[in-house]
């Protein structure tokens, strides 16, 4: 009896089907390359993995990416300069930008998330007053004339 129900069970799991389920890791990068002769695939985050191999198959642990989404920031318009120094400063920044900058404002955000400061452009070089401000790191934004964000400036404050 026992021999005709083990038989059963090996004969059902044999025809039976199992749910198929795709593994996917998401990652910050990865890649596959390959030659005629070596391929090389790896994904940034998977935990490492065993590969076991014979004469007629290979089998690796661990999974790959199957479809990629890419998320994307976009970066800033490097075709002018912002430069602002003493930085650290004690009391005075001067900033000088670049001759293409003639439109615009700027802000200053203190340590709290607060503007405290928001000026036009109206010449390419000019001084900025810290003495007022406590001990802390500031951010000088530069925007265009629209309004949007072109470049950050981190400023550090000491007494």
């Amino acid at each position: 009896m026992k021999k005709i129900l083990l038989g059963l069970v090996l004969f059902t799991s044999s025809i039976s089907t199992a749910q198929s389920v795709s593994p996917e890791v998401i990652a910050t990068a990865g890649a596959h390359f390959a030659i005629p002769s070596i391929q090389i695939s790896w994904t940034l985050g998977e935990p490492i993995t065993q590969t076991l191999s014979n004469s007629s198959a290979q089998l690796t642990q661990g999974f790959q990416q199957s479809n990629i989404s890419v998320v994307g920031i976009s970066d800033y318009d490097f075709s002018y300069s912002v430069e602002a120094f003493p930085n650290p400063t004690i009391d005075v920044v001067r900033i000088e930008l670049s001759d293409n900058v003639s439109e615009g404002s700027l802000s200053i955000i203190d340590p709290t998330g607060k503007t405290i400061l928001v000026k036009d452009i109206t010449e390419s070089e000019f001084l900025l007053d810290f003495a007022p401000y406590s001990q802390g790191t500031y951010f000088l934004n530069l925007m265009n004339e629209n309004g949007m964000l072109l470049h950050t400036v981190r400023l550090q404050k000491i007494n």
